[in-house]
């Protein structure tokens, strides 16, 4: 064997020995390779949350164990950013976790005694005076990194981390603060049904000082003492929160059994709240029921808009009194498309409001601009009035995140569109928008209030005053509707259904006298069935309309004909036809009689459309003729006073025909006649037999 292969055999047989050695050491599966050291960094206390020169910045918390390690020598550091942020987009780089660049100095540190293993945990407090921070300089937001370093069999190392910001303020000379416009939602879930009870008493809940609505109404107060808020109602909730006051509140239990409601006197003094707080204030009230006026428009549903559109200006001056802003729409998600958008122009809205991304900017801009675009549409031009999604997003944290952290990212990102542009103060203006059905936490909301309010660089401006406010001029793409939108829009399946609905319910309505008194219950059942809460909700969606058609199918059938036997005893006549009236108003009805054979003929030409007082019946007579005897069964139906098709199926009458025509009248006569004349006969005969039988008398 020569040197060359002999080496490569060599080489083969060492590989063939190292294997089994190299396998083992790849982390594949199994107990080893699943080992990890890892702790959760969770903060309770962080303050201040605006720096400033003599305070002292206060970081508590606690570190878990959530990895598999017994974790030893903790040690939790406080590091600041020697250098403010440059962008927002640096700044959602990391809050993200995509960089380690901006980890910055350790100005705070603590060792903790204890050794953790899995699932234990330790507290941390940590704190440093910010005048002995010497690289804090002008005005900008600092990372704020809270990292735990740690011994475990893998080594020494970083076990966990938390990311926060500071932002720096110590002269308000340094910047002018940008205007910031608050729209302020109150709206909530459709719960009430046509039929006039809730579903559940959850509304009761959301309404109370420590409910959901209860809790956004007294924030809202806190903020508008600084700064402007414009209110966002969704008249369902003042309409369904008025309804609870009255004396025919009721609530469906668990089982379905109607209970009196029990949130009376919250409702009352939620309402009474929520007046004090929109007092001279701006309010912008949305359609009663909130629609998904995309979807609305793709199903042809633009009346149901229009209704909805006036219902709700109607219900907001009512409840709350004063003349409420009519003319924003505000679609769902903040996205629209341009053939919508041209409809609602001409459905007399004159603003809307967007997610800044439906019109963004042709070029990323050096700073946030002002949300301010004027749109173009075939009807008219529209202000578009542009909220930063950022900001609503940080506003709707996830239910896991830290609520001190998330507040304090929503304070970092308005620092930094004033940091942008430090010297244009209030000719700026930005939108700030909270998701429709906002729910913050409690502690989250207190903290976001509380930065507003603290913050120098946060000015305010009203809806009117951003509305006047002339576009920046920055050119912008074309109008956006993503896909993501149009795939959460109610189905064209969906709301065909509700179109059914919505005709039933004209119809209902020609036969009332009163129709104000049910037909407002079933058009407010339809407005909620359009409402864009039921996106992404199909099964409880489909639910509901199940409920409700049921409800107006029991209402029509109210109004009925009774089923019958009658007997027509001559050619001509009439058959009494019943109609009854289960309903407390009078109504208008025109019936017709539709035989099933041609036996009979009726003439439903000269019947006049019958009113029927409420809770009554009467008899319509319907003129017939006959062609033959014999049992039938003849159709009902029932129309409104303009001819339409009322009932949705007819009621069938039996009719015995035991009278026949002219042709059989004369045969039986004429029978009749020939039997008289041979019993005539007989008995004449009879007669005559009888006297010769018996000679007269005298005779010999």
């Amino acid at each position: 064997m020569t040197a060359a292969p002999a080496r490569r055999w060599l080489v083969l047989l060492v590989l063939l020995l190292l294997a089994p050695l190299a396998l083992s050491a790849v982390p594949t599966s199994g107990a080893a390779a699943a080992k990890r050291a890892r702790a959760t960094v969770t903060v309770t206390t962080l303050d201040p949350q605006v720096g400033a020169p003599g305070q002292r910045l206060h970081a508590a918390g606690s570190v878990r164990n959530t990895g598999n390690l017994r974790l030893s020598g903790l040690v939790v550091d406080l590091r600041l950013s020697g250098t403010p942020l440059s962008s927002r987009a640096e700044l959602a780089t990391v809050a993200e976790g995509r960089t380690d660049s901006r980890r910055g100095q350790v100005v705070s540190s603590q060792r903790l005694p204890a050794r953790l293993k899995p699932g234990q945990q330790a507290g941390f407090d940590l704190g440093v005076a910010l005048s002995d921070v010497s690289f804090l300089g002008s005005f900008g937001v600092h990372v704020l990194t809270l990292e735990v370093r740690a011994t475990s069999t893998l080594g020494i190392g970083r076990v966990g981390v938390a990311r926060s910001f500071l932002p720096w303020a110590p002269d308000a000379r340094e910047f002018k603060a940008t205007s910031f416009g608050w729209l302020w939602p109150v709206g909530s879930r459709p719960r009430r049904v046509a039929a006039g009870q809730f579903v559940d008493d959850g509304l009761a809940a959301e309404l109370g000082p420590l409910g959901r609505l209860g809790r956004l109404v007294t924030a809202g107060q806190r903020v508008q003492a600084k700064m402007p808020v414009s209110w966002v109602v969704d008249p369902t909730v003042l309409d369904d929160a008025t309804a609870m006051t009255g004396e025919t509140y009721f609530d469906a239990d668990p089982t379905g059994k109607l209970v009196k409601g029990t949130g009376s006197g919250v409702a009352g003094e939620w309402l009474n709240q929520l007046r004090a707080a929109t007092l001279d204030r701006p309010v912008l009230t949305l359609p009663y029921g909130d629609p998904d006026l995309v979807a609305l428009r793709r199903a042809g549903l633009e009346g149901d808009l229009t209704r909805a559109h006036l219902e709700g200006g109607t219900v907001t001056a009512d409840v709350l009194g004063g003349t409420p802003t009519t003319d924003v729409a505000w679609p769902a998600d903040g996205f629209v498309d341009a053939t919508t958008l041209g409809t609602l122009r001409a459905e007399a809205f004159r603003a809307v409001v967007l997610n800044a991304d439906a019109v963004p900017p042709a070029e990323p801009p050096s700073a946030t601009p002002t949300g301010r675009a004027n749109l173009r549409t075939a009807s008219g031009t529209t202000t578009a009035l542009l909220y930063d999604p950022t900001l609503t997003r940080t506003l709707s944290p996830p239910a896991n995140a830290s609520p001190v952290l998330s507040a304090q990212r929503f304070l970092a990102e308005t620092a930094m569109i004033t940091a942008e542009s430090p010297r244009l103060g209030a000719s700026r203006k930005i939108l700030v928008a909270p998701p429709r059905q906002w729910a913050p936490g409690q502690e989250f909301l207190d903290r976001v209030v509380d930065a507003t309010l603290a913050a120098p660089w946060i000015g305010g401006v009203d809806l009117d005053a951003l509305r006047a406010t002339a576009p920046p001029e920055i050119a912008r793409d074309r109008l956006r509707y993503p896909r993501s939108a149009r795939a959460r829009e109610l189905s064209s399946t969906y709301l065909r259904g509700v179109q059914v609905m919505d005709s039933e319910i004209a119809l209902f309505s020609s036969v009332l006298s009163s129709p104000e008194l049910l037909v407002p219950s079933l058009d407010h059942a339809v407005f909620r069935l359009e409402s864009a809460w039921w996106r992404r909700r199909d099964r409880q969606r489909d639910d509901r309309a199940v409920l409700e058609r049921r409800h107006l199918t029991i209402l029509r059938r109210m109004i009925k004909v009774s089923p019958g036997s009658y007997t027509f005893g001559s050619r001509t006549g009439t058959i009494p036809v019943t109609i009854v009236n289960g309903l407390d108003q009078e109504v208008t009805v025109r019936v017709q009689l539709i035989p099933l054979i041609a036996k009979l003929s009726v003439d439903n030409a000269s019947v006049d459309p019958s009113p029927i007082g409420a809770n009554r019946k009467v008899q319509v007579p319907v003129p017939a003729s006959a062609r033959a005897s014999g049992r039938l069964t003849v159709q009902t139906r029932l129309f409104t006073p303009a001819g339409q098709r009322y009932d949705d199926q007819p009621v069938d009458l039996e009719v015995n025909i035991t009278q026949l025509g002219t042709a059989a009248l004369y045969v039986t006569m004429g029978a009749a006649g020939v039997l008289l004349l041979v019993g005539g006969a007989r008995v004449a005969r009879r007669v005559i037999g009888g006297r010769g039988r018996h000679p007269a008398a005298g005779s010999s």
